[in-house]
């Protein structure tokens, strides 16, 4: 397990030893923590018949790993939304008898994605649970569940990760020297850095951050600038990160209205971007980065 979640894993663990496990749990937190990976290993600790949990030699741990568990059953939200017919399919599978010991464990991810007739048919369940079930259910967008499912389930908040401990082990795992900031950039998203660094994206965001920092010191050409930072995918987040953590911080007190000009700058960016189709991307890069300098000054 990924040391950030060890703590919150040996508490469910306690509780799992005493019994005290809720029917249904909601884990959540921002993209790329290991949310998922934590519920399955919640769920292989629930099902395994071992006395050190997971055993990984058990039956029921053979099974899961063959992924042929009768009692588990893992919801497929790969689509862009999660439907009723899903939700039927889990209610009569808690309902139904246990085949190896007395758990019967549903893991549901990206629970956001419910539709409201899916959430609607999940608090039936979740509202007279039959013994012995448990709904484990992960969102990196809890609040867009409604209350009443949310009101019905022990939440666990995964905390985004900007300590030594994830620093290191990106560091550890990486191939690829690490820059200092992406943990940052990630949002404290450690496999989404790591993600990141493993297929290129992080060297292209540091060539194009660094093509930023000498257009802002007149080092790089408005052209060049253009050219490198529109190769990312998604400019957005670049832009909006750039600004917060770049240029913002180097205003003084005195430079309210140039902080307001910044961030109306932005904005204005973002709405355009939804707004305009065939938007001329080059142009419009051209004239956020002129607007950038100028008002950074």
């Amino acid at each position: 397990m990924y040391p950030w979640l060890q703590q919150m894993t040996e508490q469910f663990n306690q509780l799992i030893a005493t019994d005290k496990m809720a029917h249904a749990i909601l884990i959540s937190g921002v993209s790329g923590l290991g949310k998922a990976e934590l519920a399955n290993q919640l769920a292989a600790t629930l099902l395994c018949s071992g006395a050190q949990k997971p055993c990984g030699s058990c039956k029921s741990c053979y099974l899961r790993l063959a992924n042929n568990h009768p009692d588990l059953l893992i919801i497929d939200s790969s689509a862009t939304t999660v439907g009723v017919d899903a939700i039927r399919v889990l209610s009569s599978f808690l309902h139904g008898s246990a085949q190896q010991q007395r758990n019967k464990v549903v893991v549901l991810t990206d629970a956001e994605k419910l539709t409201e007739a899916a959430a609607n048919a999940l608090l039936k369940t979740l509202e007279e649970p039959p013994a012995h079930s448990y709904i484990l259910l992960t969102s990196a967008a809890a609040p867009l569940l409604p209350a009443t499912v949310l009101s019905r389930c022990q939440q666990w908040a995964v905390a985004a990760q900007f300590s030594g401990v994830a620093q290191s082990w990106l560091e550890q795992q990486a191939t690829v020297p690490v820059p200092d900031y992406l943990l940052s950039y990630c949002g404290g998203a450690p496999l989404k850095a790591l993600a990141m660094l493993e297929n290129g994206a992080a060297e292209n965001l540091n060539t194009a951050l660094n093509c930023l920092n000498g257009y802002m010191r007149d080092e790089v050409s408005l052209t060049d600038c253009v050219k490198s930072v529109g190769t990312i995918a998604d400019l957005t987040p670049l832009l909006g990160w750039y600004l917060q953590q770049q240029l913002l911080p180097s205003l003084t007190e005195k430079a309210a209205a140039k902080q307001l000009a910044l961030h109306q700058l932005f904005s204005r960016w973002c709405r355009d971007e939804k707004q305009i189709l065939g938007q001329n991307k080059p142009l419009a890069l051209t004239a956020l980065l002129s607007s950038l300098k100028r008002l950074s000054r």
